[in-house]
């Protein structure tokens, strides 16, 4: 067999082996299966907040106030409703290796920036798929993400966003974390975050705390709570084949 014929050989096997780079499908998507569950179970819950609120942050506005507001820009960094419901947290089921397929979605992922602020504030994007990063103000902001990996931090991208550029498209390819802390490089008080869920048992709480997540294969699971100001929490539970399961996480003031 000639040289040529060998090395063309391993080419071809190394090029079957590892997909073409941005290719993400079910199989490869941080090793995930699209499978069929039977007897799934569903588990709910809500995350609720016990304790005074802390008072919102209050940032100084020092430039582009014609369009950031003049004056001071307030965060509200535990954000509980009026029954102790705790927003913009993220439930994850961990260790589910295979199971439903990812829903359907009737528009692209989008993070806008208008009148400086990051909206939405805290969302689930799948790993691998693009975000449409939008700027519809008359300001230049500095779009930079930081992949969280415990305690420490990597830039995941970082790029201006001139108003010339209203859309910006960058997929989401984190290493090792799925936290991602965004940050405007211009404007030191705009903060947003995003979790790069690697499997479709990941969901942002609803408005008063709560949450649901069904098609689970049956099994027992540890349960991940992630706030992105209060940090993580995490619970045991068993799901019975089609059965369902119930789970509370209570946050305390630090």
């Amino acid at each position: 067999m000639s040289a040529r014929r060998t090395l063309s050989g391993v080419l071809c096997l190394i090029l079957f082996a590892f997909p073409a780079p941005g290719r993400v499908t079910a199989q490869n998507a941080g090793g995930y299966q699209v499978a069929a569950v039977e007897n799934a179970a569903t588990l709910v819950g809500r995350v609720t907040f016990d304790g005074q609120v802390p008072r919102a942050r209050r940032f100084m506005i020092t430039k582009d106030v014609e369009v950031c507001g003049l004056g001071y820009r307030e965060r509200q960094e535990v954000d509980v409703s009026d029954d102790g419901g705790l927003r913009n947290v993220v439930i994850s089921i961990q260790g589910v290796r295979s199971g439903k397929a990812w829903p359907e979605r009737e528009g692209r992922y989008e993070l806008s920036q208008e009148d400086c602020v990051f909206a939405p504030h805290v969302q689930v994007v799948r790993a691998g798929d693009e975000l449409d990063i939008l700027n519809p103000d008359p300001v230049l902001h500095n779009v930079h993400a930081f992949e969280l990996i415990g305690s420490a931090q990597r830039t995941l991208f970082n790029f201006g966003q001139p108003p010339e550029e209203p859309v910006i498209t960058h997929a989401l390819r984190p290493r090792r974390g799925r936290e991602i802390r965004l940050e405007c490089d211009a404007h030191d008080f705009m903060l947003g975050w995003i979790f790069a869920a690697d499997t479709p048992y990941a969901v942002l709480a609803d408005e008063a705390g709560g949450f649901a997540i069904d098609g689970v294969p049956p099994g027992t699971y540890t349960v991940r709570a992630w706030h992105p100001y209060l940090g993580t929490k995490e619970q045991e539970v068993t799901l019975a084949p089609g059965g369902s399961g119930e789970i509370v996480f209570t946050y305390v003031p630090e």
